[in-house]
Parts: C-alpha cells; sequence; structure tokens
C-alpha cells in the first residue's frame, strides 16, 4: 500500500462524511474544497454546451475518476471522452478535461493539474476562472506542458476543437463571476 493509496483511501473518507465540498489528492496533499453554486451552474452549463454540440450523454463525466498510471486519479469538473469508453476511466479515454478553478490563490488548476495532464497527453484542457472572469484553452500536449493557449473573457464563445474531430462552441456570456 502507497502512500498514494492512503490519501486516496482518505479522500475518498472525507468526501461520504463531508457533503458539499470536492475532495482530491493533489500531490501530497488531501484537498477538501467546498462547492460553490458558480461551479455547478458552470458545469451544467459546459454540459449544456456539448449536448448541443451532439457529445452523447454517455461521452460526458463530472467528477468521476479519470485513472493515471503511478499518478493520483483526477476527477475533472467536467470530462469529454472517447465514444465507446468504459468505466473505469483511464487517461486515454479523455478528450477533454475541464477544471473551474475554485479558490482565488490556488495554483491546482494553473499547475499541477496543467502539468499532469500535459504528461499524459490529454489532447485539450480547458480552465474555467470565474475570479479573474476567463477561460483558457490549452492544447498540443508536450511534456508537462501545453505548446497552444487561447485566451477568452467572459462573454466571448469558447471553441473546443476535439481530436475525435468534433467542435464545441461554449457560450460564456451567462457565465458568473465570484469574488
Amino acid at each position: 500500500m502507497s502512500v498514494q493509496d492512503d490519501l486516496r483511501r482518505a479522500a475518498e473518507q472525507a468526501t461520504a462524511a463531508v457533503e458539499g465540498f470536492k475532495v482530491e489528492v493533489v500531490g501530497d496533499r488531501v484537498i477538501m474544497t467546498p462547492q460553490s453554486e458558480i461551479q455547478s451552474w458552470t458545469i451544467l452549463d459546459v454540459q449544456v454546451a456539448a449536448r448541443a454540440a451532439g457529445v452523447d450523454t454517455a461521452r460526458l463525466l463530472s467528477d468521476v475518476l479519470v485513472h493515471f498510471p503511478g499518478e493520483p486519479p483526477r476527477a475533472p469538473d467536467v470530462a469529454i471522452l472517447e465514444n465507446g469508453a468504459t468505466a473505469p476511466y483511464a487517461y486515454e479515454d479523455l478528450l477533454a478535461a475541464v477544471e473551474i478553478v475554485s479558490s482565488k490563490d490556488d495554483d491546482n488548476d494553473y499547475s499541477i493539474k496543467l502539468q499532469q495532464y500535459a504528461r499524459f497527453g490529454v489532447p485539450l484542457y480547458l480552465i474555467i476562472d470565474p475570479f479573474q472572469a476567463t477561460c483558457a484553452v490549452l492544447t498540443d500536449p508536450e511534456g508537462a506542458r501545453y505548446a497552444a493557449r487561447q485566451d477568452y473573457a467572459y462573454g466571448e464563445m469558447v471553441t473546443l476543437h476535439l481530436a475525435d474531430g468534433s467542435t464545441v462552441q461554449i457560450p460564456t456570456d451567462t457565465f458568473k463571476r465570484k469574488g
């Protein structure tokens, strides 16, 4: 049993015991972040946009574990999967990972998760930041970074070009900001 396994088990127990928090293992820490209505609404908006673009419900997940060998699993706020992906899900199943920044000064989404998604070749990573009212679409993973980045301000249409050839347009004009 590894330390990561112990941390993952602690996170699962905390999730079961405390409602209203997202619990995840990031590096050597167990992070408990209170879920906000803004995160919930943004997740729903992204899923509605993906459905409107023709992405089947079976290919859309929210807060469901995706496994990365030798590293902590992730539960993206929204995951868009390859057609035919089945549980348990692995990084190869991801066409896109979407994370909504949950706290103002947290580098999890901009650093730790970004590096892990890139290392494992997740083709598209979308960071939605309600504190800055911005979105960043990262593509072309190279090592622990993404070679391409497209930034959007809230109010602009975010376009995701998925590796399967499909396109998802996400309107951000109704995204809520967070203080």
